[in-house]
């Protein structure tokens, strides 16, 4: 503490507790575990989590390969110093036989290990069909009472803003339902449903409607989409985790053809997480796209030699003349051979360019590449053409500063391409290549970056380069957005429909009242309305008009308001577009007080 130091002590045996490395250390001597197991069983660890499984026809051979398992485990454990409870161990029989059948007898230090309905491993509660029904109860009564929160601070007259509730709802309940959504997801549609009123209830908190309000209508004002589509998103982000890590168990994996026709001959069978992963890819025009995979990380001691030349950024493009600067530039490096990059992407095509002196190469990458992945395959690109040429001094010019940036500040979460390239700028040094970086401004009259500008956009050969994971998350979103919309679209008949006809997030007011009047005003339920509903008693009918009353009738129809309407809008007959849309009326407020309507909303 400050200049005093504790006593010094040997540790003879063990880790001490709470040391920075004791949990590294641990997790490096119980690591070795798993070359314990016999080829016929399989497992996984996590930190001290040990999972164990085999698979087979008879129970007798099952029970056989654990029991060995088990004692090769004691015998290693008792060897490092580990020590396994018997008490905490516990095991799950998988099984679809519904004719009695025993369960394996297995021992540890004496002990028969109890044979469970279902076991909680990393947070997800198996159970011996895999209907995943406990979970999901289980889950849901996390999630009510995290409910609670919400219901705290979200009173519709002094309670917290819509955004700082929703934060609240993504952290505490939409975070529980998201952890391991890719496992249970597979399960019926009719478990899954049961998590659906948390979500509809969280929504109404944080939006404030009314408690009759319809779901489809919960979703697009609170921006907030189906769980059903959001299980699909992250499902897929999940998949193309899998197929980008070679280390994954489950990567390469490939279905057996007798589980597709089982799914055709049997439609209401539940799909396996690949089988579900199969059809939304071809729903999605993907089952053919590559994936590029994730390369093997630069050691954290080796740093990165990457520098680049930014002579020009010092300068303001409208009044500097780049061409002289550019000229300048090049007689320092007239020995080196220029190289120029540039990228194109024009509606739905993206395509980049390289030129060389004497040569030049443009190619056209799958629509899901972003620019970013257009700008740092042309690097790559160039880099693979120096690989071609004789050793020496090459200038790779490029009009993207984003792409430099990015290899010259390298992390765990870069863009798979910014590791390919400094592995072969890297290779390229050693074997005796002078390689200099400079970023040039665009559309300036340079001579080389306007003939790669001007060739990427005439590119008509194909490059069947993979797609990085993080491009296709972003194409998911949109077809899943798309998705959505096309479900809203259909809703002719919805009240919120007219008034938001396209699915986006809008700005809230910050004032907790005004919010939920507006949110209610839009969704067309208020409590003056639509509490007959709740009370069993007939709807409401105007005194003027004689008809049912409705938040369109108070607003824009009676009659009776006619003189208000003119007063405070300067028309008779406005739209509930300009009075409550995304931008609502000024006076939309003074209009309901002097109506008598906004105590009642």
């Amino acid at each position: 503490m400050g200049f005093e130091f504790s006593d010094s002590y040997i540790q003879v045996e063990g880790v001490p507790q709470g040391s920075v490395l004791s949990v590294s250390l641990f997790i490096i001597k119980i690591n070795n575990i798993l070359h314990q197991l016999p080829s016929f069983v399989k497992g996984h660890l996590y930190v001290d989590d040990l999972y164990i499984s085999c698979t087979g026809n008879h129970i007798s051979f099952i029970e056989q390969q654990l029991q060995t398992t088990i004692q090769k485990i004691k015998h290693w454990s008792d060897f490092n110093g580990f020590n396994f409870s018997a008490s905490k161990s516990s095991g799950v029989h998988f099984c679809h036989k519904r004719g009695l059948h025993l369960d394996p007898e297995i021992e540890m230090d004496g002990r028969i290990i109890q044979i469970e309905n279902q076991v909680r491993f990393l947070g997800i509660l198996f159970d011996r069909k895999l209907t995943f029904l406990s979970h999901v109860k289980y889950l849901r009564k996390r999630c009510e009472r995290a409910l609670n929160i919400l219901k705290v601070l979200s009173n519709t007259s002094w309670g917290a803003d819509r955004l700082s509730l929703q934060r609240i709802y993504r952290a505490t309940i939409l975070s529980k339902l998201d952890y391991g959504s890719a496992i249970y997801g597979s399960v019926r549609k009719s478990v899954l449903k049961k998590l659906d009123p948390i979500h509809h209830s969280a929504l109404r908190l944080c939006s404030g409607a009314f408690r009759t309000s319809p779901t489809l209508s919960l979703y697009v004002d609170c921006y907030e989409p189906p769980l059903e589509i959001r299980r699909q998103m992250l499902s897929l982000h999940y998949y193309l985790r899998i197929s980008s890590n070679t280390r994954h168990p489950c990567h390469g994996f490939q279905l057996r053809p007798f589980l597709h026709r089982l799914q055709q001959a049997r439609p209401s069978s539940v799909p396996t997480f690949f089988t579900r992963m199969h059809n939304l890819k071809k729903d999605f025009n993907l089952h053919e796209v590559p994936i590029s995979l994730q390369p093997s990380f630069l050691p954290p001691w080796k740093d990165s030699e990457f520098k680049y030349l930014n002579p020009f950024g010092s300068f303001d493009k409208s009044d500097t003349i780049f061409q002289q600067l550019f000229a300048d530039h090049r007689l320092r490096f007239h020995d080196f051979v220029p190289i120029y990059t540039d990228w194109s992407k024009l509606s739905s095509r993206v395509s980049f360019a390289v030129v060389f002196p004497k040569s030049v190469s443009a190619f056209t990458l799958l629509p899901f590449c972003s620019i970013f992945t257009a700008e740092i395959t042309a690097v790559f690109h160039a880099l693979k053409q120096i690989l071609k040429c004789p050793i020496g001094k090459y200038a790779i010019y490029t009009d993207s500063l984003s792409v430099l940036q990015a290899l010259n500040s390298l992390h765990c979460k870069s863009h798979p391409l910014v590791f390919s390239v400094l592995y072969l700028y890297e290779k390229l040094i050693s074997l005796g290549f002078s390689l200099v970086f400079c970023w040039v401004p665009s559309h300036v009259g340079i001579a080389g970056n306007e003939q790669a500008d001007s060739n990427a956009r005439s590119a008509t050969h194909f490059s069947h380069e993979p797609v990085p994971a993080c491009d296709l998350k972003k194409y998911i979103k949109s077809c899943l957005q798309m998705k959505w919309q096309i479900h809203w679209d259909q809703e002719i008949n919805n009240k919120l429909h007219s008034i938001k006809p396209i699915i986006e997030n809008w700005s809230e007011d910050v004032n907790r009242k005004r919010s939920t009047i507006l949110t209610r005003l839009r969704i067309g339920h208020t409590r003056f309305t639509h509490r007959h509903l709740l009370l069993g008693e007939p709807a409401p009918t105007c005194p003027h008009c004689s008809c049912t009353m409705s938040v369109k009738h108070i607003l824009i129809e009676c009659k009776h308001f006619k003189i208000h309407r003119l007063r405070f809008f300067n028309t008779s007959s406005p739209t509930l577009t300009t009075m409550i849309g995304r931008h609502p009326h000024i006076y939309l407020f003074e209009f309901l007080k002097i109506t008598g309507f906004y105590p009642h909303i």
